[in-house]
């Protein structure tokens, strides 16, 4: 399934490398959007995570060392971020769109 995602192998690794060091274990990482349409150029990082992270605060201080740790990593580039709190009853239409469209990679 990885390689229905247009980045390189390496930054692939990185994305998932870098998710492991700032969320849970029990926590699962998506990439959806452009990437995962082959047909399509360029176009940001589209990542959806589900965690198991109660506090909010956690969840925020994650998120931000996830992203500036990744692109120290692979580079400056546009990289959204959803995340979804697992015990939290708040729900976006973009989580089920994340889950059934893009690809998991954690």
């Amino acid at each position: 399934m990885l390689n229905n995602i247009r980045l390189p192998e390496k930054e692939i690794a990185a994305i998932q490398n870098t998710f492991r060091q700032h969320f849970l274990p029990a926590d699962h990482l998506w990439i959806f959007g452009s990437r995962t349409d082959l047909a399509k150029k360029g176009g940001d990082i589209d990542l959806y995570v589900e965690t198991e992270m109660l506090d909010a605060g956690d969840v925020v201080d994650a998120r931000i060392h996830f992203i500036s740790s990744l692109q120290m990593i692979i580079g400056e580039q546009k990289i959204d971020i959803v995340v979804k709190q697992n015990r939290s009853n708040f729900c976006l239409p973009v989580y089920d769109v994340a889950r059934a469209t893009g690809v998991q990679l954690v």
